[in-house]
């Protein structure tokens, strides 16, 4: 190319040469168009060789945004990525701990109530059979008083009266005392099988809202995180196409300043 604009200059030259040299006989010629001529295939060539100069670095430029621009998109969304992860097992963890708390403490109460429930029904038939066994001693004392002060001659047959009315209301009162004690048992253990369900189902719901909660907190969180991520990766996008067309333009410009 260089070449051929180099043969063209010279011939421009020599036809102006013979132009000047040979006098009023060429007058009529149009130096002007000539000039003209030549000057636009001066130029064409020129911006041909510019148009090849720079071809090379705006193609590597455009491809560099291009690479720098998904080197950070895709650093961006790894952080996100991670950090989303991250938490996520974070607060799985914290919850999971809190279940085991709450079961640890449940299964210890559990195991000192169960532990506790003998003796504590021990101690109410201990005091039950107490004052039983202190009426009948005193019922046996008052009978025992009748029948030496009121029918001593009777004897025998007074005695075996005794002996019959006391072994029926001996019956009477452990049968009494037995259905009483059953009574209570069954009731118990109706409630504590209410309260377990209840308490069953308070932990259940509050375990489903807490995770439900920050579910939700975890969503706000990323969907914030993202809009951030993407407003600035839109920024810097927008900031380096400006600079790179910018230094195209400032390459051109400085191209046809020599």
């Amino acid at each position: 190319m260089m070449k051929a604009l180099k043969s063209k200059l010279a011939i421009g030259v020599i036809a102006t040469g013979l132009v000047a040299g040979m006098g009023t006989a060429f007058a009529a010629t149009d130096a002007g168009g000539q000039l003209q001529s030549w000057y636009n295939t001066a130029t064409s060539a020129t911006k041909a060789l510019v148009a090849g100069d720079v071809a090379g670095f705006v193609a590597a430029n455009k491809d560099k945004l291009v690479s720098d621009y998904k080197a950070i998109n895709n650093g961006a969304v790894n952080d996100v990525k991670t950090a989303g992860t991250t938490e996520t097992g974070r607060v799985q963890g914290s919850i999971n701990g809190q279940v085991t708390a709450y079961s640890t403490a449940i299964d210890a109460k559990n195991t000192a109530i169960k532990n506790g429930m003998a003796g504590e029904y021990d101690n109410v038939v201990s005091g039950a059979n107490f004052v039983n066994n202190v009426a009948v001693e005193i019922a046996g004392k008052v009978g025992e008083a009748d029948i030496k002060h009121d029918v001593n001659a009777q004897g025998a047959s007074s005695l075996s009266s005794l002996n019959s009315a006391v072994a029926t209301t001996q019956n009477q009162a452990a049968t009494t005392l037995t259905a009483k004690i059953e009574a209570t048992k069954a009731e118990l253990n109706a409630l504590l099988a209410a309260e377990r369900t209840a308490a069953s189902q308070e932990i259940k719901d509050n375990i489903a809202k807490k995770v439900a909660d920050k579910l939700a907190e975890l969503q706000t969180l990323a969907d914030a995180l993202e809009a951030a991520n993407k407003k600035s990766i839109s920024e810097k996008g927008v900031s380096l196409e400006t600079t790179g067309k910018a230094a195209l333009e400032n390459i051109v410009l400085d191209g046809f300043k020599k």
